[in-house]
Protein backbone atom coordinates (compact mmCIF):
# COMPACT_ATOMS: atom_id res chain seq x y z
CA UNK A 1 0.00 0.00 0.00
CA UNK A 2 1.41 3.17 -1.16
CA UNK A 3 0.78 6.89 1.08
CA UNK A 4 -0.82 9.11 -1.06
CA UNK A 5 -1.41 12.89 -0.27
CA UNK A 6 -5.25 11.68 0.28
CA UNK A 7 -3.80 10.34 3.44
CA UNK A 8 -2.14 12.77 4.53
CA UNK A 9 -5.26 15.17 4.23
CA UNK A 10 -7.42 12.90 6.18
CA UNK A 11 -4.63 12.57 9.08
CA UNK A 12 -4.56 16.73 8.90
CA UNK A 13 -8.60 17.11 8.70
CA UNK A 14 -8.71 14.48 11.94
CA UNK A 15 -5.86 16.23 13.94
CA UNK A 16 -7.50 19.82 12.92
CA UNK A 17 -11.04 18.50 13.99
CA UNK A 18 -10.05 16.75 17.48
CA UNK A 19 -7.54 19.90 18.07
CA UNK A 20 -10.66 22.28 17.51
CA UNK A 21 -13.14 20.55 19.38
CA UNK A 22 -10.40 20.14 22.16
CA UNK A 23 -9.85 24.48 21.97
CA UNK A 24 -13.70 24.55 22.49
CA UNK A 25 -14.48 22.09 24.86
CA UNK A 26 -11.87 23.11 27.34
CA UNK A 27 -11.93 25.80 29.75
CA UNK A 28 -8.55 25.66 31.43
CA UNK A 29 -5.77 27.44 29.80
CA UNK A 30 -3.14 24.84 29.51
CA UNK A 31 -5.68 21.77 27.21
CA UNK A 32 -6.66 25.02 25.15
CA UNK A 33 -2.97 25.61 24.59
CA UNK A 34 -2.25 21.77 23.78
CA UNK A 35 -5.51 21.67 20.94
CA UNK A 36 -3.85 24.82 19.55
CA UNK A 37 -0.69 23.03 19.41
CA UNK A 38 -2.55 20.02 17.64
CA UNK A 39 -4.05 22.53 15.22
CA UNK A 40 -0.74 24.05 14.01
CA UNK A 41 0.72 20.34 13.84
CA UNK A 42 -2.06 19.32 11.76
CA UNK A 43 -1.57 22.44 9.36
CA UNK A 44 2.38 20.73 9.43
CA UNK A 45 1.20 17.81 8.09
CA UNK A 46 -1.04 18.89 5.85
CA UNK A 47 1.96 20.92 3.80
CA UNK A 48 4.09 17.84 4.55
CA UNK A 49 2.06 16.00 2.05
CA UNK A 50 1.16 18.36 -0.59
CA UNK A 51 5.12 18.90 -0.55
CA UNK A 52 5.32 15.19 -1.26
CA UNK A 53 2.43 14.86 -3.82
CA UNK A 54 3.13 18.22 -5.93
CA UNK A 55 6.93 18.55 -5.88
CA UNK A 56 8.26 20.02 -8.95
CA UNK A 57 12.01 20.81 -9.83
CA UNK A 58 11.41 24.33 -9.34
CA UNK A 59 10.73 24.60 -6.02
CA UNK A 60 11.19 20.85 -4.37
CA UNK A 61 10.81 21.67 -0.46
CA UNK A 62 8.80 24.59 -0.49
CA UNK A 63 6.53 22.62 1.77
CA UNK A 64 8.97 21.27 3.93
CA UNK A 65 10.19 25.25 4.92
CA UNK A 66 6.87 26.16 5.31
CA UNK A 67 6.24 23.16 7.70
CA UNK A 68 9.48 24.53 9.28
CA UNK A 69 7.99 28.24 9.65
CA UNK A 70 4.85 26.60 11.58
CA UNK A 71 6.68 24.66 14.18
CA UNK A 72 8.65 27.93 14.80
CA UNK A 73 5.42 29.32 14.76
CA UNK A 74 3.33 26.43 17.57
CA UNK A 75 6.39 26.55 19.50
CA UNK A 76 6.58 30.55 19.62
CA UNK A 77 2.73 30.44 20.34
CA UNK A 78 2.94 28.06 22.65
CA UNK A 79 5.85 29.90 25.11
CA UNK A 80 3.81 33.07 25.01
CA UNK A 81 0.75 31.03 26.14
CA UNK A 82 2.01 29.54 28.66
CA UNK A 83 3.82 33.01 29.85
CA UNK A 84 0.12 34.21 29.78
CA UNK A 85 -1.12 31.55 31.69
CA UNK A 86 1.65 32.00 34.26
CA UNK A 87 1.04 35.64 35.03
CA UNK A 88 -2.42 34.75 34.52
CA UNK A 89 -2.64 32.48 37.51
CA UNK A 90 -0.13 34.67 39.16
CA UNK A 91 -2.95 37.81 39.30
CA UNK A 92 -6.22 35.74 39.20
CA UNK A 93 -5.07 32.83 41.17
CA UNK A 94 -6.62 30.07 38.58
CA UNK A 95 -6.17 29.09 34.88
CA UNK A 96 -9.50 28.60 33.31
CA UNK A 97 -11.44 30.59 31.41
CA UNK A 98 -14.99 29.96 32.14
CA UNK A 99 -15.90 33.10 34.10
CA UNK A 100 -13.66 36.28 33.35
CA UNK A 101 -11.36 38.38 35.64
CA UNK A 102 -13.47 37.76 38.81
CA UNK A 103 -14.76 35.33 40.87
CA UNK A 104 -18.30 34.95 40.10
CA UNK A 105 -19.33 35.91 43.07
CA UNK A 106 -20.03 39.57 42.10
CA UNK A 107 -18.51 42.44 40.96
Amino acid sequence: MTIGSGHFVVLSAVLFALGLGGTLARRDGLGVIMSLEVMFTAIAVALVGFTRAGSNPAQPRAGLTLALVVAAVAAAQGTIGIGALLLTHRRFGRYTFDDGPHDGHGA
